[in-house]
């Protein structure tokens, strides 16, 4: 299997933990059921190491997705909100990881879950330029399909 396939079969993965991650703190908060907090967190350190691992498939994969035409610009705005994403998860999971080890997570949760639904609004985006990517330039699609 070529490498650049690898990207877009495990990319799905921390998508679908990181926005559930977020969505047990919603419920946590609506039912004040500490397995949700529990269940998040879990996730979200899931969710961060998946990002890691998609990320460093999406550079092995970069080389042989930029042998399509007028793709540069895409792929560097994917890479860039891809970084950023990341930073913004990796941030939160170790501020909640600090916070939670204090048993003070409470005091912070609100400004957690503001930047939580910035993470995952960047990780929309992300994956909207992804999608593009595969869907417009033909990444990872193999030439002869697109013959």
């Amino acid at each position: 299997m070529a490498i650049e396939r690898i990207h877009p079969m495990i990319v799905h993965f921390p998508i679908a933990l990181l926005i559930t991650s977020v969505f047990l703190d919603f419920l946590m908060l609506a039912t004040k059921r500490e397995n949700f907090e529990r269940s998040g967190f879990h996730l979200l350190i899931l969710g961060v190491v998946g990002a890691a691992t998609a990320i460093t498939f999406g550079w092995l994969a970069e080389d042989a997705a930029a042998s399509r035409p007028h793709i540069a610009d895409t792929i560097e705005t994917h890479e860039t909100l891809a970084l950023t994403t990341a930073g913004i998860f990796i941030a939160l999971l170790v501020i909640r990881y600090l916070f939670m080890r204090k048993n003070n997570f409470e005091k912070i949760r609100i400004y957690y879950l503001i930047a939580a639904i910035l993470g995952i609004g960047l990780l929309l985006s992300t994956a909207y330029y992804g999608g593009q990517l595969v869907y417009d330039y033909g990444a990872a699609v193999s030439s002869a399909i697109l013959k």
